[in-house]
């Protein structure tokens, strides 16, 4: 693996920055990012894309295709069921009858088959569904100069599976070459029905091409990249629910794929105008406010049947609950720069002597408390998945969102607050079930828990340095309502008179949100002193 030469530009945005800052507010001396090396090497790959790998037995095809369906289509729309079942049998019945965008399309969904029905991943055997995958990776090798929508479809499943490669920077790449081929063939415009009669064809196009510009937003937003196209660009319908001639269940509930689309582009929204780098008119303080009141409408106006209950009754559908946790994610990543200043701000008024208490805003700790609460409703969620059996084991949208909880709840253990103790059995809970994910074999989880690791270290000192502390009643703000939603977080009284003020008292942060600059290209420093050899096993 040559990291050696090879620069990395950190967003700031995305989960890893903000837990190498983390670490930076609360050690002497500053600590340095901690490189990603645990994910499927480039080198394997392009063994495993040359050599023969085995079509499966017609039972374990429809098994895997079937798994692979059910998992995808859950969240998103990327090809037609109908269609992928058809072409399989007519596969099945005659191998040469298949073209090869099907015959990749279909390697793909064997790749993600495999992966979640797979319980655990063997250290001396291929990541499940690594050989399909490597394999169906062939058809990149020529771009076509005038693209079928099929090949937009590969693009946006191996895309898909990449994440669970933990190959976050390939996953963002292939999902903005998907939104290029779109716009090659005008998928962002609208057809007339006098040029597309067939309703299903044309609500195909748009929910395609709607997957592609999701996927394109979200895997920016989680790194803190450029999207590949900007709003004003796109002129196709949002998707519908079509009355088509043969009934089928090709096109699932269209309210949910417009909210998540929505929240994908909000998500693009926080992250162009809370860590852009471009001078801004606004400060940061008024940016945040927008971000919140963006989110706030967004839980307003989101059909009932999308929401969570606070109270205890049945289990959510794994619909509403992937929602509420993405919107969670938005929320945090909103609003944690304004978390890490007051981590630092206490962090400042513990290193003094005499010590005496942090001065910090009503409005900070205000928005402060909204991050926690977001981070306590996801990692709340996410253990209660764990306990159901309903965590796939290499998800990685999951694995993120728990160590991006994991990271504030942390942090907010280290807060004088009434339910800092709370806070901090849910961070060591979340670090054990990443430590668990980690000796299944989950890339993702395995770099995660290296950053859980460092963080441990740094609190302990933390602690250490600053003694016993004892808990006040003037600390984060608490709620008194068992099991919150993010959406209730969002509505408490105190946030939403936050919000509707026209200018917060938080100008003092904007200054400070890159306290030793922007983190920028990160070089890799692996010299004996920062690094064991153990720590630069690719995936191990």
């Amino acid at each position: 693996m040559n990291v050696l030469h090879t620069p990395v530009l950190i967003g700031e945005a995305s989960d890893a920055a903000f837990a190498t800052r983390f670490r930076q507010a609360i050690s002497e001396p500053g600590h340095s990012h901690i490189p990603r090396v645990n994910y499927a090497p480039d080198e394997r790959l392009l063994a495993l894309s040359d050599e023969d790998c085995p079509w499966p037995i017609p039972s374990r095809a429809r098994l895997l295709v079937n798994v692979a369906l059910k998992y995808v289509s859950r969240n998103y729309y990327i090809v037609r069921k109908s269609q992928i079942l058809e072409g399989l049998e007519q596969t099945i019945l005659n191998p040469n009858s298949a073209d090869s965008l099907l015959r990749s399309k279909l390697w793909v969904l064997f790749a993600i088959g495999e992966m979640y029905s797979t319980r655990t991943a063997a250290k001396d055997r291929n990541f499940p569904g690594m050989a399909y995958f490597a394999r169906a990776t062939r058809i990149l090798r020529i771009i076509s100069e005038r693209p079928r929508i099929d090949a937009i479809e590969i693009r946006l499943l191996l895309s898909f599976y990449s994440l669970a490669l933990n190959r976050r920077y390939t996953a963002y790449a292939l999902a903005g070459s998907s939104v290029r081929l779109s716009v090659v063939m005008g998928l962002h415009l609208n057809v007339p029905e006098s040029q597309l009669r067939d309703a299903g064809a044309r609500e195909h196009r748009n929910r395609v091409w709607w997957t592609a510009y999701s996927f394109d937003r979200m895997w920016a937003s989680r790194l803190g990249h450029p999207v590949a196209i900007q709003d004003d660009d796109i002129e196709v319908d949002l998707p519908t629910d079509p009355v088509l001639d043969t009934p089928s269940d090709d096109f699932a509930d269209s309210s949910y794929f417009i909210a998540g689309l929505r929240l994908a582009r909000l998500a693009a929204k926080v992250i162009n105008a809370i860590y852009t780098r471009r001078p801004q008119q606004k400060t940061l303080s008024q940016r945040v406010q927008e971000a919140l009141r963006d989110l706030r409408a967004f839980v307003e106006e989101l059909p009932p049947h999308l929401h969570i209950e606070p109270t205890d009754a049945p289990e959510p559908s794994p619909k509403p609950l992937s929602l509420h946790l993405y919107f969670n994610q938005v929320a945090i990543t909103a609003t944690r720069p304004i978390l890490l200043h007051v981590l630092r701000t206490h962090v400042s008024a513990w290193d003094t002597q005499p010590r005496t208490e942090p001065q910090i805003p009503v409005s900070a700790m205000t928005l402060s408390e909204a991050c926690i609460r977001c981070a306590r409703h996801s990692c709340r969620l996410l253990i209660d998945c764990w306990i159901d059996g309903s965590f796939a084991t290499f998800d990685y949208f999951y694995t993120q969102y728990l160590f991006s909880s994991a990271t504030v709840l942390a942090i907010s253990s280290l807060i004088d607050g009434k339910e800092c103790r709370s806070d901090k059995e849910q961070f060591e809970s979340a670090a054990q079930f990443l430590h668990q994910l980690k000796e299944n074999g989950n890339f993702a989880a395995e770099e995660f828990c290296r950053h859980v690791d460092a963080m441990k270290v740094c609190m302990r000192a933390l602690e250490a340095r600053r003694g016993q502390f004892v808990v006040q009643d003037t600390g984060l703000l608490g709620l008194d309502v068992l099991n919150p939603t993010a959406g209730m977080a969002l509505s408490e009284p105190s946030l939403q008179e936050l919000l509707s003020q026209p200018v917060l008292d938080l100008q003092f942060i904007d200054a400070s949100m890159y306290h030793d600059g922007a983190q920028g290209l990160y070089w890799p420093d692996i010299s004996p002193e920062s690094w064991s050899a153990s720590g630069w096993t690719p995936g191990g």
